[in-house]
């Protein structure tokens, strides 16, 4: 599962294929904002576990520090520039294989997590009617007007 952003780049994975993944920058930054050590024990955390970062730098993708600056952003752009453009998986998928959107791993993905969604409703659903019925099989007390 997790949150909206690990879902995201799950689609974002998707939506590249894991071809294009050497040519992905990820650019951290507010730098200012927290003390060295603790960006770099955030930024080492997103690298190191496969939930964020790790499976797009194990493809060859790069992790950059934006410190605010017109230097930090020329460095950036520079390794940007350096790519050799590549087609997307989407891209591939929709017009090479003629394929419909639901099929494609982007549209897989996105059926898969509302699947997920579906699940969780219905057990949520289901809690709620039997939360119902022990109510109305067990009324509170002696509430009755007299």
């Amino acid at each position: 599962k997790g949150g909206i952003s690990t879902r995201n780049f799950k689609m974002f994975r998707q939506l590249c294929g894991e071809s294009t993944l050497k040519n992905v920058v990820i650019v951290t930054n507010m730098w200012g904002e927290v003390s060295p050590e603790l960006g770099e024990a955030r930024e080492a955390e997103l690298a190191s576990q496969d939930m964020f970062f790790k499976p797009v730098l194990d493809k060859g993708a790069l992790l950059l520090h934006h410190e605010n600056t017109r230097d930090s952003t020329h460095g950036i752009l520079k390794h940007i520039i350096q790519n050799h453009p590549l087609s997307l998986q989407i891209r591939r998928e929709l017009v090479d294989q003629k394929k419909d959107i639901s099929q494609t791993g982007a549209g897989e993905e996105l059926n898969r997590e509302l699947m997920e969604q579906i699940q969780d409703h219905h057990s949520e659903m289901w809690m709620l009617q039997e939360e119902m019925k022990s109510l109305l099989a067990h009324p509170l007390g002696n509430c009755r007007p007299t």
